[in-house]
Formats: C-alpha cells, sequence, structure tokens
C-alpha cells in the first residue's frame, strides 16, 4: 500500500472520529419551543429565569411543538405555583423538588395547626389526623368544628386556586406564586406577543403576608401598629364614622407599631427565614413549632464561616445584599443561614432584605445587668419587651341549621350556615404565664361562645357552648423600653388575675375584679379577663399542652416584691442581689429604714 493510500484512510479515520465525538459530546438539538413564534418579545420574570432559556413550556406546560392555538395551549397551565400541578413546573428535578415538597408539607398548605386547635377544644381530640388535604379529598362527615373550619377558616392556604373566590380571599392562596409572584396586572402592549411577565421576586413585601395575616392573632397588623377596633367607628370624623377601615370593613386605631418596623423599616422577611416559611419538610400541629427566628438569633448571635451552599445562593437571589466571602454569618435555632446578619471583623451588619441598607448591630447588650438579674431566667424577651397585645373576649358564632353556606373547599352549598360577631376587644397590659418551653410569655384570651339553632329556627341551648382558652403567641408588638418592674410584679392583669384592684388583707393578698362576668349573664363566676386566681387556680384552658398561668407559688414570689419596689425601683439594687437573704433580714431586723417608712405611714 503506497503512502497516498495510507493518508486517505488516516483522513477517513479521522473525520469518523470527529464525526462521532462531536455525536457523543453534543447530541442532536432540542426541538425548539415554538411558543416563542407567537409570544416573541416577553419580559423575564427575573435574572434567574430568562425566557431565552427557558422558553414557556418548562414552566407553564402545553404543547410546545404546535404552532396552533389551542393544540399549543392544551395542558397549559396560568400559575407553574399551584400546587396541584408543581410538581411538573416548579418541582422538577432540575429545578426545586425539595421546596416542593417542604411547602406541601408547610402549616400554610395543611392548616394543620388551626385544624387541631378547633377539635382539641370543640371535641376533646388530642391527636389531629385530619389536615386540609385530607377534607379535600375524602367527602366525609363533617364535625361541627370541621364544618366552622371549611366554612369560615379555610378560605385562606396555599392549595387555593389564585384569583378564585371573591373579595379580599381571590388574593390569597396560589401556592408557590402567593408568595413569590405578588400582586401585579400584567402589563399586555403590543398584542399577544409583547407583554411582561409578571416578576418572580425572593425579596417578598410585607402586604404579601398581610393578606392573610391579619386576622387571629392579627401580627400583620400589630407589627405596623394597627390595633383593630370595636366595630362602632369611633373616634367620629364630624358626624361619620372614622375612616380607619381594614378588609371587611373592619375599623383599627393606630398604636405604638414594632420597633424593628418603627425604628429600621424592617419587613417580614427581615426576620423570617425561607425553612421557617415553607417549612422543613416536617409536619407540624403549629405555625409556632415551623418557624425557625427567635430574638437571640439576632440579639445573642452564633456566627459561622459558611461557603458556598444556600447563604450563597439566597444572597445571589436576593441581589442587595452583600456577598458573603470572607464573612461569618449568623445561624438560625434549626440551622438556616441569616446571610443578611453579617460579621465584619469586629462589626456586625444587618442588612434589610428589600434595598440592601446596612444597620449596625450592637451586641453587648447580653451582658446588661437586667438581662441576668437572678430569678429572671425564664423570661422571654416578649414578657418584657411587647408593650400590648390584641385581646378578643367575645368571638360569638351563631350555627344555624335551617341555612345554608359555600364551604370554602368544595365551593358548594351545604346545610349550615355561620354568622360571626365580635365585642369587648382589647389591647391593655399582656397577661403573663408559662408557655409550652416553660418561659414567662404573654398570653390573650381566645374566647368562643357558639350558639346553635336547629331546621325550625328554634334556639338549642343544649348544644350551645362556651370555651375559654388563653394562647400565648408574640404579637409583634416589641418595644426598645422594657415593661416596668411595678407592671409585671404589682399589676393584677399582668399577673393574670385580670383588671382589678390588688391588696392585703390581714397578710394575705385579696384581689377585687373590674368586671362582673355574673352580671353579664354570661354563666360564668370568674371575670373574663381573668387567668388566675389569687390562690393559683386556672380559671382558662390553653392552647398547647403545658402552658398554664402561674401557680400559687409563683404568685407569691413575684409580688413579694411588690412592697419593696416604691423604695427600690432600680435593677442595680443591692437588695436584688440575693432577694432571700433581704425578704429575711427584713423579717427579722426591725432597725431597718423600711420599716421606719412603714410606721410613718402605716396605721
Amino acid at each position: 500500500m503506497n503512502n497516498k493510500a495510507i493518508l486517505i484512510i488516516l483522513l477517513f479515520l479521522g473525520i469518523l472520529l470527529i464525526y462521532k465525538e462531536h455525536k457523543t459530546q453534543k447530541g442532536f438539538p432540542l426541538p425548539e419551543d415554538r411558543c416563542m413564534f407567537c409570544h416573541k418579545d416577553v419580559s423575564d420574570p427575573d435574572a434567574s429565569h430568562p425566557v431565552s432559556a427557558f422558553g414557556c413550556q418548562s414552566c407553564h406546560l402545553g404543547n410546545p411543538f404546535s404552532l396552533d392555538k389551542e393544540r399549543g395551549h392544551l395542558t397549559m397551565v396560568k400559575n407553574p405555583g399551584d400546587l396541584s400541578v408543581v410538581d411538573k413546573t416548579c418541582g422538577k428535578p432540575d429545578c426545586h423538588p425539595e421546596v416542593v415538597i417542604r411547602v406541601k408539607n408547610s402549616v400554610m398548605a395543611t392548616n394543620r395547626g388551626i385544624i387541631k386547635v378547633l377539635r382539641y377544644h370543640w371535641e376533646g381530640v388530642e391527636k389531629n389526623d385530619i389536615d386540609l388535604k385530607t377534607l379535600m379529598v375524602s367527602g366525609e362527615k363533617k364535625t361541627l368544628s370541621v364544618d366552622l373550619y371549611t366554612k369560615m377558616c379555610a378560605g385562606c392556604h396555599l392549595w387555593k386556586k389564585r384569583s378564585s373566590m371573591g373579595g379580599e380571599v381571590a388574593r390569597r392562596g396560589g401556592g408557590c406564586s402567593g408568595c413569590h409572584v405578588p400582586d401585579q396586572v400584567r402589563a399586555q402592549t403590543h398584542g399577544v406577543g409583547h407583554f411582561k411577565h409578571p416578576k418572580i421576586t425572593t425579596r417578598i413585601p410585607s402586604e404579601t403576608c398581610t393578606r392573610c395575616h391579619n386576622r387571629s392573632a392579627r401580627i400583620g397588623l400589630s407589627y405596623f401598629g394597627k390595633f383593630e377596633s370595636e366595630g362602632y367607628g369611633t373616634p367620629y370624623e364630624g358626624n361619620e364614622l372614622n375612616n380607619r377601615r381594614l378588609s371587611g370593613g373592619r375599623f383599627y386605631i393606630n398604636l405604638p407599631a414594632d420597633v424593628h418596623h418603627n425604628k429600621a423599616k424592617m419587613e417580614c422577611i427581615d426576620c423570617h427565614t425561607e425553612k421557617g416559611v415553607m417549612g422543613d419538610g416536617k409536619r407540624y400541629d403549629s405555625l409556632k413549632d415551623q418557624v425557625d427566628i427567635t430574638c437571640e438569633a439576632c440579639h445573642k448571635p452564633d456566627f459561622r464561616e459558611i461557603k458556598g451552599g444556600l447563604a450563597e445562593k439566597l444572597v445571589f437571589l436576593n441581589k442587595r445584599v452583600p456577598r458573603i466571602v470572607n464573612k461569618e454569618v449568623a445561624i438560625s435555632k434549626k440551622g438556616s443561614p441569616l446571610y443578611n446578619l453579617q460579621k465584619v471583623g469586629e462589626a456586625v451588619f444587618f442588612y434589610r432584605k428589600m434595598d440592601g441598607k446596612a444597620i449596625e448591630m450592637k451586641i453587648p447588650a447580653r451582658e446588661e445587668i437586667y438581662h441576668r438579674m437572678t430569678g429572671h431566667e425564664r423570661l422571654s424577651c416578649q414578657a418584657c419587651h411587647s408593650s400590648w397585645i390584641p385581646q378578643c373576649y367575645g368571638c360569638h358564632y351563631t350555627y344555624r341549621q335551617d341555612q345554608r353556606q359555600v364551604d370554602w373547599l368544595s365551593k358548594r352549598e351545604s346545610s349550615g350556615s355561620w354568622r360571626e360577631l365580635r365585642s369587648y376587644l382589647r389591647f391593655s397590659k399582656p397577661t403573663l404565664g408559662i408557655n409550652s418551653k416553660n418561659k414567662v410569655a404573654l398570653f390573650s384570651p381566645c374566647q368562643i361562645y357558639v350558639s346553635q339553632f336547629d331546621e325550625e329556627g328554634r334556639y338549642l341551648p343544649k348544644e350551645s357552648l362556651k370555651i375559654f382558652t388563653m394562647t400565648s403567641f408574640d404579637p409583634h408588638t416589641t418595644q426598645k423600653e422594657s415593661r416596668s418592674c411595678l407592671d409585671c410584679h404589682g399589676d393584677a392583669k399582668s399577673l393574670g388575675l385580670g383588671e382589678g384592684i390588688l391588696h392585703k388583707q390581714g397578710g394575705n393578698w385579696r384581689f377585687r375584679p373590674t368586671y362582673d362576668a355574673w352580671r353579664s349573664s354570661l354563666g360564668i363566676h370568674f371575670p373574663l379577663d381573668a387567668f388566675v386566681t389569687v390562690d393559683g387556680k386556672p380559671l382558662q384552658a390553653t392552647s398547647r399542652k403545658g402552658a398554664r398561668p402561674f401557680n400559687q407559688e409563683e404568685l407569691k414570689r413575684i409580688m413579694a416584691l411588690n412592697s419593696c419596689l416604691p423604695c427600690h425601683s432600680e435593677y442595680k439594687d443591692k437588695v436584688y442581689f440575693n432577694f432571700d437573704e433581704s425578704i429575711k433580714r427584713f423579717q427579722t431586723e426591725k432597725d431597718l429604714p423600711c420599716w421606719e417608712l412603714i410606721g410613718k405611714y402605716a396605721p
């Protein structure tokens, strides 16, 4: 074989190898997303989802191979974030499958918290086996508490179709899009070919959160200094009701907003983490258990150096908070990176997520004496720093079997109609007690009266019920200044006794309540605002196992300081360094200045 033939063979083999390499590495090109043939000029939802890379079908499904409108739009979904289709869109293997699993198990998707509380107090069911998805598919006969939930409460959950139903409820729900696609009208300009796509964002405005969080505990109102008041519409504006209205025509008055909003202009997402909002995969019975943030996470932070991973991803998506290269970031109680709380050298900066503004933090506050006083070990931050809490002593439901009402879940009418009335709304001093984690915390009433009527419209006294419950939560009314010593140690309302006069008689504490529930024909022998008697006897139930009012021994210890506070009003007063020893001296040493003062003013 001559050299020419060898050269031809080698050239052929080279071409064959190149062809095989090209085919192996690149493969055949994927079919083009033909949606873009009609939708030529569509703005990007965000930098992470450019239309040029994703097209339309990868998120909105449909038929990407057809140029026919009807065939192309067949199986298309308007909202890719809808939980009924999200496994095929946002939850695809190459997108966010782990996040979708977490969201579906979150309290905002299951509503397990509210269902469990209702069933526990109305039916005595301790172990709840029902959630929203169960009620959507089971069609089982509903108990009275579950019927209340489906017709009065279930308009607010992530499975709900966005824009379905009417009024305020239409703005709720929508799965992933409910939070990540803020309310806006699509700006369509030159026909279907040119329009602005709704924006996707992780910088979620507080207005999105308060669409739902403006009832029940009302934290979405309290944080911004709004208190839902009685329905009288006072103070009047001229001869008319005032114009301060919430959704549903509810009136409100302005009170001190939370210091984080009032001073730092922080939004909800500045504190709350993605794990606390979207869940961590576990199915909790309470939102409190899912929440990831604590006061200590920022004011007594645990800093760690984190390279890459979730923290860097969240910073990249945020586009406002500085990168965390060569910096330490704080860690939440569940291990989530608080990427907007960064340690730069010896300085600590908190960055607002909406605009990236830096706020320098002063961490040494943990060393202040009032944060480490003996006897204050169990105090929650809210017990001292929350100035007010919404208190609703009169949620009155009427249930009429002779009327029909639409079920939020089935969207069909069924027999049984509910109507809610409220009265005796207050924002006075918070009541204190012991929460389920054995901390001194705030409590607020969740009292429900249910009046039932039969098919003929007749009142059913035996089937009607009263439920008196106190629940503990963070009202989001934090102030920089704490409540005074006297406010906790000598105020009857703070101690759980209710509004009234607390005094000593014959060496024993006595309490005279302001509110006389018996004369109000409520059929109870204790004030509506009373959590406990002066002898430590509980008067109302609690919403969490282990939560309770102060017992008799705790009340005695707390009130023991009452007589000392007029003179010894400072935290640094040496009598509080060892208060047991101070009390012993007071009882045995009759030459103390205290006795001289008592003799001067006491008969």
